[in-house]
C-alpha cells in the first residue's frame, strides 16, 4: 500500500483537455393518452374549485391577537355545528382553532371553493369537546400564551400571561361548571401543545370536514342573498 501511494504521488496525470456531454434523463413529455384519459377528470375538477360559493366585501385576513380570518372561520363553524346539533344546538359554548390551519387569506369580491381549499387544505374534521371549568380556563390560558387565537362565543383579556375577564355566550366564566367546545380533531388529539384537550369529559366527532363545513356556510349565506363582510369585535383583547 505504501508503494502504490508513493507512485500516484509521483507520477500524476496531467490534464491537457476537457470535454463535457449532455445526457437528457426526463424530457418532462407528456403522455398524449394518459393526458387524453385524465382530461374530462381534470375539466370537472377545474369546474368545481372555479364555482363561487360566496361573495365578499373585502379580504378576510390573518392577524394577531384577533383578525377578520378568524373570527368569519369561528362564527361559520359554530352556526354550522348548531345546525347540526339540531335540538340540542344550545349545547355549544365555545370555538378555538389554531392559526397555523388557516393556510391562505379569503379574497375580496368571489370566493370560490377552491378559495376554501386554499384556506384549509387539511382533511381536518370537527370534534366537540365537553371541558371542565378548570381546563376551560388551562384553554384560555393558552389562548394568552398563543398570542391570541382564533375563537367563538367567547370573550377575554389577556394580562401578565393569564387570561382575564373570561365570558362565554355573554355570561362571566364559571370555573365550577363544563362548556363544550368545537375545534379540530387536530387540536382535540393534543396537537400545538393542548395536551389537555386529550383528557376532555367527553369527545364527540362529527365526522364532518372544517373544509366542507365553511363550504356550506358560504352557499346557506349567498342564498339568503347575504354578502360577506370581515368584521373585529374585540373578542380578544390586550390589557397593558
Amino acid at each position: 500500500m505504501f508503494l502504490a501511494a508513493a507512485i500516484s504521488c509521483t507520477h500524476r496525470p496531467l490534464v491537457t483537455n476537457v470535454s463535457e456531454t449532455h445526457y437528457i434523463i426526463n424530457q418532462n413529455a407528456i403522455d398524449s393518452t394518459s393526458y387524453k384519459a385524465i382530461l374530462p377528470y381534470k375539466k370537472t375538477h377545474d369546474e368545481q374549485m372555479a364555482k363561487v360559493v360566496a361573495t365578499s366585501t373585502d379580504a378576510f385576513v390573518k392577524a394577531d391577537v384577533e383578525s377578520t380570518l378568524g373570527n368569519l372561520f369561528c362564527d361559520a363553524v359554530m352556526a354550522e355545528t348548531k345546525l347540526l346539533l339540531a335540538k340540542d344546538s344550545a349545547m355549544l359554548d365555545a370555538a378555538i382553532f389554531n392559526k397555523g390551519g388557516l393556510r391562505n387569506s379569503l379574497p375580496k369580491g368571489n370566493i370560490t371553493i377552491g378559495s376554501i381549499f386554499e384556506l384549509m387544505p387539511f382533511e381536518n374534521e370537527v370534534v366537540l369537546l365537553k371541558l371542565s371549568g378548570e381546563q376551560f380556563q388551562s384553554m384560555c390560558n393558552m389562548i394568552v400564551q398563543k398570542g391570541g387565537i382564533p375563537v367563538g362565543g367567547m370573550r377575554m383579556t389577556m394580562k401578565d400571561n393569564f387570561a382575564k375577564d373570561i365570558s362565554v355566550q355573554g355570561k362571566a366564566f364559571d370555573a365550577s361548571r363544563d362548556y363544550w367546545v368545537v375545534t379540530s380533531d387536530y387540536l382535540a388529539n393534543g396537537g400545538d401543545n393542548y395536551i389537555f384537550f386529550k383528557n376532555a369529559k367527553e369527545r364527540r366527532p362529527l365526522n364532518v370536514l372544517l373544509r366542507d363545513m365553511i363550504i356550506t356556510y358560504c352557499t346557506r349565506i349567498t342564498a339568503q342573498g347575504k354578502t360577506l363582510t370581515p368584521y373585529l369585535d374585540g373578542r380578544i383583547q390586550v390589557s397593558k
